[in-house]
């Protein structure tokens, strides 16, 4: 009898233990099956930025004025009356060319103007007495005009010979020595207007609008460890053919003889973004083919957005376009998210 019980009891237990792990064969792919379908994470609304999206470009030194001191006529370089490197004012003699021969034909029209004259002089007198025909008066006094035009053109020709500095600059490098011969045109030396001097620089076609007349730039040159800055008077009105750029000008002092032509300047120039840019943490920026985007939580469901970068910090970046301060954008659980996910966002606290 009792160990027919003892058999009845095994029975019961091993009956028990079959049905309970048929049970949880049953219920634990359901229990997966019923797992969390919610992405829970933290988003943040974009800030507005007071960053300057800024821009590089190469500038060059140009002398505000620049011209090759030359004659207007040929001849013998009697005088040099400059040194390289000096200071000249407007209106200085820089150069003297050979005038002898031209003097010697002034001369001798002087001698035949004052025998023109005498001539003229009893030719009237005579006039008054009705001893001469009215129409030898008239011829002399004729000849007298042509004389004093003869020396009028004789003195342009001898101003010729004088070369003056037609702007207040500095002489560059000497190209000729007295005794030479010039032509008409013959570089003798070059002057240069520096003070002020101008700054060039050319703005990326992609950048055009960017930069306008008025805009202020800063700019670093190997000599100084300053920053200086300037402002741009001229914008090209057509794209470099060579560079497919604009060519900008900006106009500065240069009392100090800092800068040079020719001498290379670092330029520093701010963008004009449309409506203002956004921060945004730097972790929710996800590099993709095309650029970048990031996942905004559009009535509780994640969608992407591509966006346009801009500067960056340590821990942050500035956004472009692409989205606005109104957005809510995922900072949290970014690696698990995909387009359509459902998302329980809370907002991130500030820290």
């Amino acid at each position: 009898m009792t160990m027919r019980i003892i058999h009845l009891l095994l029975v019961c237990i091993g009956s028990l233990l079959l049905v309970s792990c048929g049970e949880e064969e049953k219920t634990t792919p359901e229990a997966a099956k019923k797992g969390p379908t919610t992405l829970v994470a933290e988003v943040i609304l974009p800030e507005k930025s007071n960053l300057r999206q800024q821009s590089n470009a190469t500038g060059t030194f140009i002398a505000e004025d620049q011209v090759q001191i030359s004659s207007e006529t040929a001849g013998y370089l009697k005088h040099l009356y400059f040194t390289e490197g000096a200071y000249k004012r407007k209106g200085a003699l820089l150069a003297k060319l050979n005038d002898a021969e031209l003097q010697a034909q002034k001369q001798k029209l002087a001698v035949e103007l004052e025998y023109a004259k005498r001539e003229l002089a009893r030719a009237e007198k005579l006039g008054e007495l009705q001893a001469i025909r009215t129409e030898e008066v008239d011829r002399l006094r004729n000849t007298v005009k042509i004389i004093e035009a003869d020396i009028s053109v004789m003195e342009a020709q001898i101003a010729k010979t004088n070369i003056y500095a037609p702007f207040s600059g500095r002489i560059g490098i000497k190209m000729m020595s007295e005794g030479a011969y010039v032509s008409p045109g013959t570089g003798m030396a070059e002057l240069h207007r520096l003070d002020p001097i101008k700054l060039e620089f050319f703005v990326p076609e992609k950048l055009a609008g960017s930069v306008t007349t008025g805009t202020n730039v800063s700019f670093t040159i190997p000599a100084s460890k300053d920053t200086f800055r300037a402002t741009v008077y001229l914008v090209s009105s057509t794209l470099d053919e060579n560079n497919r750029s604009l060519r900008m000008r900006c106009r500065l002092e240069n009392k100090k003889s800092l800068f040079l032509p020719g001498g290379y300047a670092e330029v520093h120039y701010d963008l004009e973004s449309e409506g203002g840019s956004l921060l945004i943490p730097a972790e929710a920026i996800i590099p993709v083919l095309e650029g970048q985007k990031v996942l905004v939580v559009e009535n509780g469901v994640v969608k992407s957005r591509p966006v346009e970068v801009g500067m960056r910090t340590p821990s942050s970046v500035q956004i472009l376009g692409g989205i606005s301060e109104r957005d809510s954008v995922l900072v949290t659980g970014i690696l698990g998210a995909t387009d359509g996910m459902k998302v329980q966002a809370k907002l991130k606290e500030a820290r």
